[in-house]
This record gives C-alpha cells, sequence and structure tokens, in this order.
C-alpha cells in the first residue's frame, strides 16, 4: 500500500517587484525515491517523522530550472553558441547586454524565489524539530537547505556580479547589496557551518533521499567559491576532502555518463534528480531539455526534437579535433550534414567515426538554426519509456562532476597551492585524461589544466566562461565575430529588480 503524506507551505514574500508564492511541496514528484510521497495542506507538526517534507520541498524548488537557466548561463563561453530564435539570448552571446532582456529578470527571480523557499524550509523544519526528536536530523535537514540556499548565490554571484544576501526575509529592502567576493566568502563560512551537519557519503548511498546533497556537495561549493575569489590554497583543500573521501571515482564511461546509465554514478557530486517513475503515462517530474536538442529523425518514432539552442562552437570542435579527442568529442557534440561538410572545409577530412548519427541510430537532420548539438544535454530516444515523448524525459541534469574537482585541484597546486594528500597536479589531470584515451603527462602547467578543463567539461553550464573570466583570458571569449571585454563579465542587474531594490545601483561590483 502507498502511503501519502500531505503537506503545502506558503511563504508570501513581495521581493524585486514580484509577489514570490514560495511553495514547498506540490503534487509534482521528485525522483524514485520520492514516488510514494505527495502534498496537500494538511500540517500537523506533532508528527515527527514528517520533518522531512519540508526538506522535499526545497529539493523540489531546487530540481525545477526554468528551461532558460542552464541555456542563459552557459552560451557566453567560446564552447557554446545561443543559436535558436531568441534575440535576448543571442544579444548575449555577443556580449550586448540589457536590462530589459526577459531571461536576465527571470533567472533573477526563479533563484530568488529557491531561496526564499529554502528559508521557508528551515522554518518549517524548526516547527518538527520538537516531535521528531532528533536534533542531529533537524540540523542535517537546515544544513541542506543551507547548501542548497549556497548554490543558488553561487549562480547569482557569478552572473550577476552583485547581489542580495539575505539573513532574514522581512529586511529584503533594506539589506545592501553584496560584491561577489563577498557572496563568496559568505558561501565559503556557510559550508564551514554545515559540512559537519551533512552526511558522510556519496549522495548515491543515500538511503532517504538518494541522490541528496552531503557534506562533499558542501566541500564541492565552497572549493569553487574559493577558487572565485582566486584564493587556491582554499580551493586545493576544499577539493583535496573530497578526494581523500574515497567516495568519489571516475566512471568508466564518459559517453553513457550523460545518458540514463549515468544516473547517480560514483562520478556525480551534484545533480538534478528527475524521473517519469518507470511509467509511459501519468506523473513525470523533469526538466524541459528540448531547447538544447536538434531536430532528428529519431531511432525511436514519435520521440520529440529539439528547439535547436545551445550549440557547441567551431572553435571548441576544432580544439577537439586538434586533440584527437575521440569518446569526449563524441559525446559533446552532435553532427547534422551540413555541419560535417562546413567543418571539413575548414578543418579538414575528418575522422571515419564522426557521422550525424549517435550510437543509439538517432539521425540529426539539417535545419536552419544551427549545425550541432550538444550531446551532453540530448538524451537518446531509444532511452525514452514507451509512451514518453518529450526530450529528455526521463534524464538528470549533471551540475558538479568530479572530473571538475579534479582540475580545481590540479589547477589550484599550479598556482601555487600546498595539499595534505599525495595526489600531485599531474596525477589528478592524467586521471581525466586517461579516461578520455589520452597519453599521460607530466609537469602539467596551469594553461594545461585549463585546456583539459574545456576538453572535458565543454558545453556544460558556465564553466569555460568564468574560467576565462576569472583568469583574465580575454582573447579566447572574442571569437567567430564576438568581441569581449572585461566589462561583460557579469550581465546586468534586471531593470524590474533595480526599481524595487536601488541598492543593487550601487557601484560595487568585485
Amino acid at each position: 500500500m502507498k502511503i501519502k503524506h500531505l503537506i503545502t507551505y506558503f511563504a508570501p514574500v513581495f521581493f524585486s517587484g514580484v509577489l514570490l508564492i514560495s511553495v514547498i511541496g506540490c503534487t509534482d514528484k521528485l525522483d524514485l525515491p520520492f514516488e510514494d510521497v505527495a502534498f496537500t495542506s494538511d500540517v500537523d507538526y506533532t508528527k515527527g517523522e514528517d520533518m522531512i517534507l519540508p526538506l522535499l520541498g526545497a529539493y523540489e524548488g531546487l530540481y525545477t530550472r526554468g528551461w532558460e537557466d542552464p541555456v542563459t548561463l552557459g552560451i557566453r563561453g567560446d564552447d557554446v553558441n545561443a543559436a535558436g530564435d531568441q534575440a535576448p539570448m543571442q544579444e548575449q552571446d555577443a556580449f550586448n547586454y540589457l536590462p530589459s532582456h526577459w531571461n536576465l529578470n527571470s533567472i533573477w527571480q526563479n533563484h530568488y524565489n529557491d531561496i526564499i523557499n529554502a528559508f521557508t524550509a528551515m522554518d518549517e523544519i524548526e516547527k518538527y524539530r520538537a516531535a521528531a526528536g532528533n536534533d542531529a536530523l533537524a540540523n542535517q535537514y537546515i544544513a541542506e537547505c543551507r547548501t542548497i540556499r549556497a548554490y543558488l548565490y553561487l549562480n547569482m554571484a557569478k552572473a550577476f556580479g552583485k547581489i542580495i544576501v539575505i539573513d532574514q526575509l522581512d529586511n529584503i529592502q533594506s539589506t545592501p547589496a553584496s560584491s561577489k567576493v563577498e557572496v563568496m566568502q559568505y558561501i565559503v563560512d556557510e559550508m564551514d557551518e554545515v559540512i559537519p551537519l551533512l552526511p558522510d557519503m556519496n549522495p548515491n548511498k543515500r538511503s532517504d533521499i538518494q541522490g541528496g546533497i552531503t557534506r562533499y556537495t558542501a566541500y564541492a561549493l565552497q572549493a569553487l567559491a574559493y577558487q572565485e575569489m582566486e584564493d587556491y590554497q582554499g580551493a586545493a583543500t576544499a577539493a583535496a576532502a573530497i578526494i581523500s573521501s574515497g567516495e568519489y571515482q571516475l566512471s568508466d564511461d564518459f559517453y553513457h555518463l550523460f545518458k540514463k546509465a549515468g544516473k547517480l554514478d560514483d562520478e556525480i557530486i551534484l545533480e538534478f534528480q528527475y524521473s517519469d517513475f518507470n511509467s509511459g503515462t501519468g506523473d513525470r517530474f523533469g526538466h524541459l531539455f528540448a531547447p538544447f536538442g536538434l531536430q532528428w529523425t529519431p531511432a525511436r518514432a514519435g520521440a520529440g526534437g529539439g528547439w535547436n539552442f545551445y550549440e557547441p562552437t567551431k572553435k571548441y570542435i576544432k580544439f577537439m579535433l586538434d586533440r584527437g579527442e575521440t569518446v569526449r568529442l563524441e559525446t559533446s557534440v552532435h553532427w547534422t550534414p551540413d555541419g560535417i561538410t562546413e567543418i571539413q572545409d575548414e578543418w579538414g577530412t575528418l575522422p571515419a567515426w564522426i557521422t550525424n548519427t549517435n550510437r543509439e541510430g538517432d539521425v540529426f537532420i539539417n535545419n536552419a538554426r544551427k549545425k550541432w548539438g550538444a550531446g551532453k544535454w540530448i538524451q537518446p530516444s531509444t532511452e525514452l519509456i514507451e509512451g514518453r515523448t518529450d526530450p529528455g524525459s526521463n534524464k538528470n541534469m549533471i551540475v558538479i562532476r568530479y572530473a571538475e574537482i579534479l582540475l580545481v585541484y590540479a589547477e589550484a597546486l599550479t598556482r601555487g597551492a600546498s595539499s595534505n594528500i599525495s595526489m600531485t597536479a599531474d596525477q589528478a589531470v592524467n586521471l581525466v585524461r586517461t579516461r578520455a584515451g589520452l597519453n599521460s603527462l607530466s609537469g602539467v602547467t596551469t594553461q594545461i589544466v585549463l585546456n583539459e578543463k574545456l576538453a572535458e567539461l565543454g558545453t556544460e553550464w558556465d564553466i569555460r566562461f568564468y574560467d576565462m573570466v576569472r583568469t583574465g583570458n580575454t582573447a579566447e571569449l572574442s571569437h567567430e565575430g564576438k568581441t569581449f571585454t572585461m566589462n561583460k563579465a557579469y550581465f546586468p542587474i534586471p531593470a524590474p529588480q533595480l526599481a524595487e531594490l536601488p541598492q543593487l545601483a550601487e557601484g560595487i561590483n568585485e
């Protein structure tokens, strides 16, 4: 018998010109561990076993990203073109920003709505504490909410440079804006506090919330925040804690890491969990992956095609070809016939394995919008359960991988950081290269690590763009007719937010 726990929380907050209703829990379900959990308005704080429900609501807020979030954040690197028909994204890809662009305001609203959602979840968890009779578990759940909040702040500060770090929901209007460096320090300090409270395991070992946050998620956020501050000793120390834990290893199958088989892999530090619950009909909890896809003749008839947004750049493709990449190029780039012809005309004869058909038999066809697809974001049609036709219907979204942390660690060591573990920068880089079928290197430099990051992590979120901003490699971002200057490192604060929160107009940035 399936037992349904039912609860809904509302936190009406007037923020930045928008009435944000933070709904903790709704009829959407999360991944399979949550299949038997739904939510309505019956709240009983004497039922200690229900203390997990607000936490599930915080996860639901984190996982329900708008399609524009990863697309907008990822398009400015020299590894991705906007493609598509969205004029704001095409302009942002060319480093032409307007405070009126709809997607920038959407990202701001989406993130702050979920930040407020996490606040509300923490308040609700506290109300269950006495009945639950388990302070350690209550503290863990609150620490998970704080980690969710830190991830959202990390995205926002990288994208906009200055944001508002909320300490209390009733002082938003009077809270001064924080610079990116201040936000990163806040994240570092928050993670110091929550790490001891979180489960000491790989997320795939959690039995209560499979794939949920653990202390290594917090260490990863801390490492990334230190890296943004160019505190490479801090980045090395946080990354070393993950490496030495023994909880993570690289997948032995790079291609399938980004497919259904890669769900909850030992390499994953943070991924957004989605599911169609192994059913071709009925409830489904998923992300809208269609913007990433190409038009195709699918191996499974009836499978929906993509919107033809988010295209790997020619620069990235040629970079990968020059390196002799095989599995990482095959995984990262899908080809149309026109795309094959154009690269051959400019680069030369392509390896025989490159084709416009993937391993599963999907055939990518020509279209007017783009010539290459971002394969890491596209699920083969054969992985769809019969009855499901939405692209990526049962695909998770990878956010942070162990491979990235290995390369963060390696870069930090090349910049003079020390480590309390025995792994060298060469060893960290070579773990990643060996998995890709490349020869080992010795004496790696910072530039070698940055190149390896592009090969390994290309088209994943905004990793490449912010590596180039952080290191001052502006020339790399000027490509294919686009010209980058450092005053384009951050998106402008959306106009509706400036109207409601004038402190955002003050002159801080870094």
